[in-house]
């Protein structure tokens, strides 16, 4: 009963975390409540850049992007020297037929 109420709630927590993560933000945005950042007024004599602007900071949640590491880690090399033991082979004689006998073992 326990295990099967788990797996509920697993499954539950795992179809959130997937929906909230394949829904576009820009729609998530829409229903929640947010303050939009306003950008300073500044006066300048010439053209200049001014600093960057966000619409809302939850557009700006996303997962970090994924960076390739590659590491190299040196393992010192020691020799192993195997040695096995010959395999016992059993010498197998050649009896030819005709010195075999002909009679059959005693049947019970």
């Amino acid at each position: 009963m326990k295990k099967n109420f788990l797996y509920k709630i697993l499954a539950v927590t795992l179809l959130g975390v997937f929906t909230f993560n394949t829904i576009p933000r820009e729609f998530i945005h829409q229903f929640l409540e947010h303050h939009d950042t306003k950008d300073t007024t500044i006066s300048h004599d010439i053209t200049a850049f001014s600093a960057k602007h966000q619409h809302c900071a939850y557009l700006q949640i996303e997962p970090e992007p994924y960076e390739h590491v590659t590491a190299f880690y040196q393992v010192s090399v020691q020799h192993i020297i195997w040695n096995y033991a010959s395999p016992f082979m059993p010498v197998v004689r050649y009896i030819p037929f005709r010195a075999l006998s002909l009679r059959a073992p005693p049947v019970a």
